[in-house]
């Protein structure tokens, strides 16, 4: 009789453990079949929001061929951020800069290793930004130089540093194509890039937007002869001033900064001629595309005239 209880006792723990084993598998199979479903959702959100995203740089092509006056200043519509702006399932936001207000510094030098005025405004930018003295700011303008260097036959003084490191590498032997090759330049270290990324630009020709130059790429524009040549103009108060009046209206035309309490036509030999414009030529645009919980983003430079696009990266 005891037997027989302990085999019906045995029979319930089996049909318990088997129980318990297929809940489990159950469970799992269920899990898995949830992830997959979410894995897919995910794909899709983000597939259609790849499209929202890119479409977001269209509609900045077109908003900027819409602005057609003689200036450009961030108080126009092209500046003022889109935010969550309803597309089809979801939503897209949209920031656009006028790259022409930074420094572009593929003007440092030539190709053939010889510094532009564009040498001395650089080294009066980072010596600005970058709290350095003039030498280490000059350190890191002759470094740009070595890279442009098209003749590979010559040995700059900057080629040792990159065989040293690993993998070796040469210089380019061109001008900058993308702000990202900075990194590969000596003395350009992840801080001194962070730190300048705001104020240069490697796309456009060299002029700079008054509208939109930050205060100290205004300051370091005077800067276009070497040390000793150079006269200064505009002192930090004068630039702040500068800064304050475009705040309230924008510079409509290049004459306008004579209205400048206290700058008068002093800005025409701060300046070098032709060395500044009220317009922008060159455009980021930042795009996010939003579905549900996918997102993707979108960074494009556009040349506004001729409604070019220079470049496109999709995240």
């Amino acid at each position: 009789m005891n037997s027989l209880h302990s085999e019906k006792g045995m029979a319930l723990l089996i049909v318990l453990a088997v129980v318990a084993l297929l809940s489990a598998l159950l469970i799992e199979f269920s899990f898995s079949t949830l992830v997959d479903l979410r894995a897919v959702e995910t794909f899709r959100d983000r597939s259609k929001a790849y499209y929202i995203a890119r479409g977001g740089v269209e509609a900045a092509r077109i908003i900027l061929q819409e602005d057609a006056n003689d200036f450009d200043h961030p108080s126009e519509f092209w500046g003022e951020p889109l935010v969550g702006i309803p597309v089809g399932d979801g939503d897209v936001s949209l920031r656009i800069e006028d790259l022409s207000g930074r420094m572009n510094i593929n003007f440092v030098g030539d190709e053939r290793g010889n510094p532009l005025p564009g040498y001395h405004r650089f080294v009066a930018l980072c010596e600005e930004v970058l709290q350095v003295d003039a030498s280490e700011a000059g350190s890191l303008a002759d470094a740009l130089i070595n890279w442009f260097n098209s003749d590979l036959s010559v040995v700059t003084a900057d080629d040792a540093y990159y065989n040293r490191q690993t993998p070796a590498y040469s210089r380019r032997g061109a001008k900058l194509t993308a702000l990202d090759e900075l990194y590969l330049v000596r003395g350009f270290d992840p801080d001194v890039v962070a730190a300048l990324l705001p104020y240069i630009r490697v796309v456009g020709d060299e002029p700079i937007n008054v509208n939109t130059a930050s205060s100290e790429v205004l300051y370091a524009w005077q800067y276009a002869a070497a040390p000793g040549n150079v006269a200064i103009i505009f002192d930090r108060l004068d630039i702040d001033l500068l800064v304050q009046y475009r705040e309230r209206s924008p510079f409509r035309q290049l004459s306008d900064l004579a209205l400048v309490e206290g700058i008068g036509p002093r800005w025409t030999t701060a300046w070098t001629q032709g060395s500044v414009r009220v317009r922008g030529l060159v455009y980021q645009v930042e795009s996010l595309g939003r579905v549900n919980h996918g997102s993707r983003r979108a960074q494009a430079i556009i040349a506004k005239q001729g409604n070019i696009l220079l470049s496109l990266k999709m995240e």
